[in-house]
């Protein structure tokens, strides 16, 4: 009988270990399948954000070339209308129109011929469309190109609302066409 007590004993403590090895056993599933739900879903996540950031940069670099060939047509334009000036003002140089202007004219354009001599000489001012420019010096360069050219001043006024964000573009237009004389 006591032989028979350890053996039940004995299969009851084995019984005890089966159960508690097969329970550790369900728990150490469980855990895993949740480490794998866990692992799946960060991942996931991970390959969302990556396809964003994939996105944002494809978008920031459009901008970036839309906005480079923004430049290189505001550059086009600069270099342009400088070369116009340069022209102008090589003419006026050879001598005056057929109409003569009055002494105090003949001053206001000489002034005005050696501005646009300065400000052909800078570096054009690019400025982001964001920022409101008082008066970038292309913009200055380029209306009065455009005035000296007779040019209306709507049509003036449209080209630099289209390429430049100034401040106040009825000034810079006031001034231009006062010194050109239109």
């Amino acid at each position: 009988m006591a032989e028979q007590r350890k053996k039940s004993a004995a299969a009851a403590a084995a019984e005890q270990v089966k159960a508690i090895v097969e329970a550790a056993e369900r728990s150490a599933a469980s855990l895993e399948a949740a480490a794998r739900e866990d692992a799946a879903r960060i991942r996931a996540e991970a390959e969302e954000d990556a396809a964003g950031i994939r996105e944002a940069a494809a978008g920031l670099a459009e901008r970036a070339a839309e906005l480079e060939r923004r430049v290189d047509e505001m550059g086009e334009g600069l270099r342009a209308a400088i070369a116009g000036l340069k022209e102008d003002l090589a003419a006026l140089r050879k001598g005056p129109p057929a109409e003569a202007a009055e002494p105090a004219e003949a001053e206001e354009v000489d002034e005005t011929i050696a501005e646009a001599e300065e400000a052909a000489a800078r570096p054009p001012e690019v400025k982001d469309e964001g920022e409101g420019a008082a008066a970038p010096e292309g913009a200055r360069v380029l209306a009065l190109k455009m005035a000296l050219d007779g040019r209306p001043r709507e049509e003036t006024a449209r080209y630099l609302a289209e390429n430049f964000a100034l401040d106040d573009p009825d000034a810079l237009l006031d001034e231009v066409y006062a010194k050109a004389g239109g």
